[in-house]
């Protein structure tokens, strides 16, 4: 993402439940601005609807966000926190995170899987199983990618999609191995087990057979 959404604050002055009460009546939802230039945090109100399209792409916390303070200041920032209500999903509450060129922050970046209705894998009947849905990383903020995504149209049966076969960030440090599988494709367990069940079942009524035939001839 070369550019991020563009949002604008607005003061906010009062704190409180009553007072957030008040501005969420509005059409408003109340946050708070944080990070190394804003030590204090800077409470701000925000039009709903302008970050209700974010808020419910799935990706809030790694969309970038170029954010305009109420004193006309530029910054990018991160929605780092979203408090919701949870009956109806309304938003309560955001946390902006500003970020600083040239340093790292740290995200959760989901995974996005395509292909999985022409899996060769899955065709061959084969059970699709994903493993991780969310690879943290710390990454310059220009860098931040929307998602990882993984096709799997190719995936054989035990074919595997690890961290180290994805396209990640240069400047990515990932807090798991790259070893760490993120997406496999393994043989159904299902009739294994039927069978496993069946042999164990004849095992038993042999045993049973077996010892019954015993017992009448001690009885002889």
């Amino acid at each position: 993402m070369d550019k991020g959404t563009r949002i604008r604050l607005e003061m906010r002055e009062g704190t409180g439940k009553q007072h957030c009460k008040k501005i969420r009546g509005e059409g408003k939802v109340p946050g708070v601005l944080y990070g190394p230039g804003y030590p204090g945090s800077m409470p701000f109100c925000v039009n709903t609807q302008t970050i209700v399209p974010i808020a419910n792409s799935g990706r809030w916390e790694t969309a970038r966000l170029d954010v305009e303070t109420p004193g006309g200041k530029k910054e990018l920032c991160l929605m780092r926190d979203l408090q919701r209500d949870p009956l109806t999903g309304d938003i309560l509450h955001v946390d902006f995170l500003q970020l600083q060129k040239g340093h790292r922050v740290s995200v959760n970046v989901p995974v996005e899987i395509l292909g999985r209705e022409k899996c060769a894998g899955i065709r061959q009947g084969g059970v699709f199983e994903q493993l991780i849905h969310e690879v943290e990383m710390e990454v310059l903020p220009r860098e931040i990618p929307d998602s990882i995504v993984i096709d799997i149209t190719a995936l054989p049966i035990e074919g595997t999609v690890r961290i180290a076969d994805v396209k990640l960030p240069e400047s990515a440090v990932l807090t798991l191995s790259p070893e760490e599988v993120i997406v496999t494709v393994v043989h159904a367990r299902v009739e294994a087990e039927v069978e496993e069940g069946a042999e164990e079942e004849e095992e038993t009524a042999e045993v049973e057979v077996v010892s019954k035939g015993k017992a009448k001839e001690e009885e002889v």
